[in-house]
């Protein structure tokens, strides 16, 4: 072990101690060297080791990066085999240029085989919905047996996301649009063990870098010439990552650096409001401007002409990215584009909004944020989504989501709540979180009438309600289904109070109007529901009880709680605040003998109470589940997971009725 600890430190030594542009090369003995360590036996239950992951990135001053990756992995059965047979790469050329610069297979016996570069095919990625035409290297690989190795040696160039199209000039579609600056994020943790990774960069010695490390240690050094910085970081020994359902985004996981050599965010800001201004991203033609009238003849307050504004653009506009020149990433398109095509990614749907926003009169500003993770302080591109926000104060924002409000009542998703985002103003802005939703806002509710008689038989009516993102869950499973099916999804939630229960009909409110709540009624008759004794004892579970609203997206918690602990937290689309309420009328003379009896349960993250009783010949039944957060960190999960369990326990249990 201490062989191998002093081998590896080699490649961080060297790095800081060569010029700019060099690659680190091993010879073969050196290689198995490191590869002999790696046996089964070492590593128990893994199919294959990442021995060394080595990344070396060379900045100019323009902020075209040069990017050495070299990875060697040792495959240890014959799923690793399988899994590394064919090895893939991918760029977008319109913004980075990738090579396979050197591959090949370290075989068990002692052979050493170098893959030719006919093995290694350039194609267009698979795409959906968004079609920029990325391409990727696929290399195949001979036939690989476990205890054998395959070393990959890459060269790229450029950056990652497409933000403008080719310009002129052999380099200067590879520098990226903020002129002069670099960022990156990196991981330390993958699915497979790591032996040792590496990332070091070389940096002009006027462009100091901003970094952290999040979620865990790495090593790290610095050093410094007359020319250029140079960092370098790493991390040894690094076990395969776990995952679990529902679990935060890996980087809110996994230990991560972040580096960006941009001084603040306000610069940041600044430079997002600048590129799409330059651009003409948001001047609007008289035909933008008749249909902002339009939309809004005859609304009087400024919140429904921009609520009006919202729902038309967050409808008509559709998710579908074609390439159209320039503006690629975080250039939005110009809004006259985008009204004409009627087509767009988040960024162009969004940069509509502002168009129409402004043809209106209100000040309107694209902002950047991250749906699903976490942004650092550091001011690196930690973005994979474009917004809106209205000036409605002296420094005051509104924010606004058309690509997640179609058919919502909601202005801004509750699904995003809390979310960091960075607006792009003249001014410049910090860095700026949602406040998280109440779970009130997002209430499930759902009230229950029915008749129970003699031979146990119920007949029903639920109707089901919700606010805010809870409404809009419900609202789309109407308007982005077919009749039939949207039928047979509410078929599947009666047949969750008894396999007997039936469907009998259903209505909806209009699903398309968004000017009035939302709400959903079924009729079901379950004949043999409750269990009737020769003495004429019933035995049933309140209907209610039965949870019928399994859904991945209201009911994404069930999910996340099954195992005793956890070690990551859950990430869930929204907090939630489930209540359900029951009046069913009984055969005349019953009377309550026992009703199931859970102890209410209040934490942190979670809480559940319920009841049942019988009132003026009633079994009123009362439940209440509340999700209080929508990111519940792994030291919460008890509560989460004891009010889920309570929950459960109240719908397995049973009611016994007597005359």
């Amino acid at each position: 072990m201490m062989r191998r600890r002093f081998i590896l430190w080699l490649p961080v030594i060297l790095a800081l101690l060569l010029p700019a542009g060099f690659t680190l090369a091993r010879d073969d003995g050196e290689t198995r060297g490191f590869l002999e360590e790696v046996t089964r036996e070492a590593y128990p239950g893994a199919d294959a080791v990442v021995v060394l992951d080595e990344t070396h990135v060379d900045v100019e001053d323009t902020g075209l990066s040069h990017v050495y990756r070299t990875q060697l992995i040792k495959v240890l059965t014959e799923a690793g085999a399988a899994e590394y047979a064919t090895l893939r790469f991918d760029y977008d050329p319109a913004s980075s240029f990738a090579e396979v610069k050197d591959l090949r297979v370290y075989r068990d016996g002692g052979d050493t085989e170098k893959i030719p570069q006919s093995r290694i095919y350039d194609l267009p990625q698979p795409q959906h919905m968004i079609y920029w035409g990325p391409r990727m290297k696929v290399a195949s690989i001979p036939k690989l047996q476990p205890g054998d190795a395959v070393e990959i040696s890459t060269y790229s160039k450029g950056f990652v996301i497409a933000y403008l199209a080719d310009q002129a000039g052999d380099d200067e579609r590879y520098i990226p649009p903020m002129r002069g600056h670099y960022y990156d994020v990196v991981i330390f943790e993958g699915d497979k063990p790591i032996v040792r990774k590496t990332y070091t960069i070389v940096l002009p010695k006027d462009k100091p870098l901003r970094a952290e490390i999040y979620h865990g240690e790495v090593g790290s050094m610095a050093s410094f010439d007359d020319h250029s910085l140079t960092y370098s970081y790493w991390k040894e020994d690094v076990p395969a990552v776990k995952r679990e359902p529902r679990m935060v985004d890996d980087t809110d996981a996994y230990t991560k650096l972040v580096l960006a050599t941009v001084k603040d965010w306000p610069e940041k800001s600044r430079w997002f409001y600048k590129v799409n201004e330059d651009a003409g991203a948001f001047e609007w033609d008289d035909a933008i401007k008749a249909k902002t009238d339009e939309i809004t003849r005859g609304l009087k307050t400024d919140g429904e002409k921009r609520f009006a504004l919202l729902a038309w653009v967050a409808r008509q506009i559709r998710y579908s990215g074609i390439s159209m020149g320039e503006g690629e990433g975080y250039t939005l398109h110009p809004g006259i584009m985008t009204f004409n095509d009627r087509a767009g990614v988040c960024k162009d749907i969004a940069g509509m909004l502002v168009t129409m926003f402004r043809a209106a009169g209100y000040t309107s500003y694209p902002a950047m944020t991250m749906a699903g993770a976490k942004v650092e302080d550091i001011p690196a591109d930690q973005f994979n989504h474009c917004v809106v926000a209205v000036e409605t104060g002296d420094n005051e924002y509104t924010m606004y989501d058309p690509t997640w409000c179609p058919y919502s009542r909601e202005i801004w998703s509750s699904a995003e709540k809390p979310q960091n985002y960075v607006i792009g103003t003249p001014r410049g802005e910090e860095l700026m979180i949602t406040p998280e939703a109440p779970p009130s806002d997002n209430f499930v509710k759902i009230v229950s009438t029915g008749t129970l008689d003699e031979q146990g038989a119920v007949k029903g009516k639920m109707v089901i309600t919700g606010g805010h993102y809870s409404e809009t869950n419900l609202r789309w499973g109407v308007v982005f289904g077919a009749k039939s099916e949207v039928r047979t999804t509410f078929e599947q939630w009666i047949h969750r109070i008894s396999p007997r229960a039936r469907l009998v009909d259903y209505r909806t409110t209009d699903p398309v109007d968004v000017t009035t709540p939302f709400s959903i009624t079924l009729r079901y008759e379950a004949p043999g529901y409750a269990l009737v004794a020769e003495d004429g004892t019933m035995y049933v579970t309140p209907p209610v009880a039965r949870n019928i609203l399994s859904n991945r997206r209201l009911t994404d918690w069930a999910g996340a709680v099954g195992s005793e602990e956890r070690d990551y937290g859950i990430f869930l689309r929204a907090s939630r605040d489930f209540q359900f309420e029951e009046s069913l009328a009984l055969p005349k003379g019953y009377r309550l003998i026992r009703a199931p009896e859970v102890d209410p349960v209040d934490g942190e993250a979670a809480s559940f109470e319920a009841g049942t009783k019988v009132r003026g010949g009633n079994l009123v039944t009362k439940e209440r589940f509340v999700i209080k957060k929508k990111i519940i960190p792994a030291e919460m999960y008890g509560s989460l997971k004891g009010s889920a369990d309570a929950l459960k326990a109240f719908a397995d249990g049973v009611t016994v009725l007597s005359r």
